[in-house]
């Protein structure tokens, strides 16, 4: 049985601005959004950008792991391009979030590769630069 060849090694750079978020808080209930604990998660829908137009969505669920100001988790998700999707797990380390891409679809069939997503700083919205590499 023959395996499908993913696409050949590249780099997409998006921008992921604004989009719907939503807090799941479980027992013990948090005092914010930054206080979450175990068990908690957040949902996120948010379009994204490249070269300024707008070229697909990426969708996340994610969950803690860990509470407290500096909580871990896990996150997986799906950057909904117009050629194809590109599956992504991330673990969720203080403000740092970076992962694998772990599949995809239509042009990124048997994608693999690395992720990382940087929040911009003083953005009037939820604005970050992600990188997606692709291996060959």
């Amino acid at each position: 049985m023959g395996g499908a060849q993913g696409p050949g090694g590249q780099t997409i750079k998006l921008v992921t601005k604004g989009g719907k978020f939503k807090f799941i808080d479980h027992k013990p209930r948090a005092r914010s959004e930054e206080d979450a604990s175990a068990g908690d998660q957040f949902l996120l829908s948010s379009p994204t950008f490249k070269a300024g137009k707008r070229v697909g969505r990426l969708n996340a669920a994610c969950t803690f792991t860990l509470g407290g100001k500096n909580g871990r988790g896990i996150c997986d998700g799906a950057y909904s391009l117009g050629d194809g999707a590109i599956f992504i797990s991330v673990t969720l380390r203080g403000e740092s979030v970076s992962g694998a891409v772990v599949g995809g679809t239509g042009a990124y069939v048997g994608a693999r590769g690395t992720f990382k997503s940087v929040d911009r700083k003083n953005t009037k919205c939820d604005v970050s630069d992600d990188t997606i590499t692709l291996l060959p």
